[in-house]
């Protein structure tokens, strides 16, 4: 047996601490995720675990400090306020490695902003101000929101198509400048052909998944910003349905048992729009179209972290 085990002990209470600060929470959710994806990778190659306690996740839920003083409900202490996509392979409480009363998770198809989740942020950083050190955005590869948004934007008379609903339209609007930048980086990158090219189709996905989330990012960075709170980070990241690790910018899946924890990101939300461009370009030559050379994949990835953005 392979376990994944939520464990609370009552002769150690006391044991859950608020992370003190932004960068402690955004750490605190990169191991979390490092420990899951390691489980999920030995789930599928079948090994045992290598000790009892590897894929053990400790849990408050009757933390002393989340009980109220007067009997009644248990105070709501979360440190991270995630906006997710609704898609059953997304875990967030699990791939994050957290449990009862850690996180305040928004979930939406597309992770896109809308009026009742702006509410929802507001009510974290607002009600949860003592506990909320980071807000995150978190897309995933094989986003069938996203998805839907790159085959309406590629054949536009699907946009139309009476499988789409007036709100799942909406979902895709909100997605579509995400796709239009990371389809003008793969022209830039790939050349004026690159709709020809096997393969991007699927990387236009991939990128698009990343560039939401950064848009997504940068909005709330302005909103948390422009509200004066200054010590709430705002971050971004991609969950990988095939590696289960959370990154930012992400990684080819070439081999998905050759994990490299090191992967396992976090970014900071972009602080300028010409950041968004940045990342586009980047994800473009590292997703690289197949068959190019072994030299022009080292140039460009070379090229690409010389000229440095700010989600490292």
């Amino acid at each position: 047996m392979i376990d994944y085990v939520f464990r609370y002990d009552p002769s150690q209470p006391g044991v859950k601490r608020t992370p003190a600060n932004a960068e402690e929470a955004r750490q605190l959710l990169i191991e979390g995720n490092r420990v899951f994806s390691q489980w999920m990778a030995t789930c599928r190659r079948g090994d045992s675990p290598t000790g009892d306690s590897q894929y053990v996740v400790p849990s408050s839920g009757l933390d002393p400090s989340t009980l109220s003083p007067t009997g009644g409900y248990p105070v709501q202490k979360p440190f991270a306020v995630v906006l997710g996509c609704s898609d059953a392979r997304v875990p967030t409480e699990m791939l994050f490695g957290q449990g009862f009363n850690d996180l305040f998770v928004i979930r939406v198809a597309g992770n896109v902003m809308g009026n009742e989740v702006q509410g929802s942020i507001d009510f974290s950083t607002v009600a949860l101000r003592d506990s909320v050190r980071v807000l995150v955005v978190l897309g995933h590869t094989n986003c069938g929101a996203v998805k839907g948004a790159v085959e309406a934007y590629l054949e536009p008379q699907k946009f139309w198509s009476r499988a789409n609903s007036p709100y799942l339209r909406q979902i895709f609007q909100e997605i579509f400048v995400a796709v239009r930048e990371s389809d003008n980086a793969l022209r830039a990158a790939w050349g004026p052909e690159a709709p020809a090219q096997p393969r991007y189709r699927e990387t236009l996905n991939d990128m698009a998944v990343c560039l939401n989330a950064a848009h997504t990012a940068f909005s709330l960075r302005q909103q948390v910003e422009a509200a004066g709170i200054w010590d709430i980070e705002v971050l971004f990241g991609a969950y990988d349905v095939c590696t289960y690790q959370v990154c930012m910018p992400i990684h080819p899946d070439e081999d998905l048992d050759a994990q490299k924890p090191e992967l396992v990101n976090l970014a900071h939300a972009p602080t300028h729009p010409r950041e968004f461009a940045a990342l586009a370009a980047r994800l473009a030559t590292t997703l690289r179209r197949p068959g190019a050379p072994a030299s022009e994949s080292a140039s460009v990835e070379t090229s690409a972290e010389a000229g440095g953005d700010s989600d490292q």
